[in-house]
């Protein structure tokens, strides 16, 4: 007799995504006649609003829980052929997503580091017993490595689309970021 074998690292990945599972907050700006509707269409299949939304969101991005392939398939045709689907921006959000940038690791983080660094510069201009020479070296060695990974990531970008606006791009990010982690 033949033993069928689970996908044991979906199962695994799977358990890891559901120890996560907790409530979260998101905002949706609805009419309250919208809002009627919602809950009434919910209510006729004995669902809450909030489940009909993670199921959706389930479907939509392939997540923990899902209502199947079929319906992986038309949430993803609905995204698709709505104006956001058909016609997305090409902002820089999208370039690091599209092409595997960790949002906060590979550009945040450094942009801060960078930040940082020259803070520090300027404070041992201050006060040169805050750091020592050798410090200050690795500092600027740092600084320079962050500069050029930014530089990379701006001009890869800016090859794509040259009328952005860097620094509206990068405020853009940020905001994204602030309000995924709230």
């Amino acid at each position: 007799m033949k033993v069928k074998v689970k996908n044991m690292s979906w199962d695994n990945e799977q358990k890891k995504e559901i120890e996560t599972i907790k409530e979260r907050k998101i905002t949706v700006r609805l009419s309250d006649a919208d809002c009627d509707r919602l809950a009434r269409k919910c209510g006729e299949y004995g669902l809450t609003i909030g489940e009909l939304i993670e199921n959706f969101v389930g479907d939509l991005v392939g997540g923990t829980y899902s209502n199947g392939s079929d319906e992986r398939d038309y949430a993803n045709k609905w995204f698709k052929r709505c104006w956001f689907g058909m016609f997305p921006e090409e902002t820089l959000l999208k370039f690091l997503l599209y092409t595997g940038y960790d949002v906060y690791d590979d550009f945040l983080e450094i942009i801060d580091d960078i930040e940082n660094g020259y803070a520090e510069l300027e404070d041992y201009k201050k006060d040169q017993s805050v750091f020592d020479e050798e410090e200050i070296e690795f500092l600027k060695t740092d600084i320079d490595d962050w500069e050029k990974q930014i530089a990379e990531i701006k001009s890869d970008y800016l090859k794509k689309n040259e009328k952005a606006d860097w620094e509206k791009e990068v405020e853009k990010v940020n905001e994204w970021w602030k309000a995924k982690e709230m």
